[in-house]
């Protein structure tokens, strides 16, 4: 297998759980929330650039549903999960 083939696995999978540990984030703290808030008003007040950027960071997060619905299908970081990402 390529090494970058495995980096991107790699990167991948740990895009998904920090997005998962940052919904738990969301529904359980109050602070995570208003900091999610504050950086999400802070990139729109910036004007063209900040939307950009706040676009951008939408965009790279577009694998992130797949590769959660593949975590849940596969009940866990096994085998079955890292072949099918």
């Amino acid at each position: 297998m390529n090494f970058w083939k495995i980096v991107n696995k790699a990167l991948d999978t740990l895009m998904a759980i920090s997005v998962i540990l940052m919904f738990f984030g969301i529904i359980l703290s109050s602070n995570v929330r208003n900091n999610f808030l504050a950086i999400g008003e802070t990139l729109l007040e910036s004007g063209p650039i900040g939307i950009i950027v706040l676009i951008s960071l939408l965009w790279l997060g577009r694998k992130i549903p797949s590769t959660i619905q593949k975590l849940y299908k596969a009940k866990g970081l096994n085998s079955r999960f890292w072949n099918n990402l």
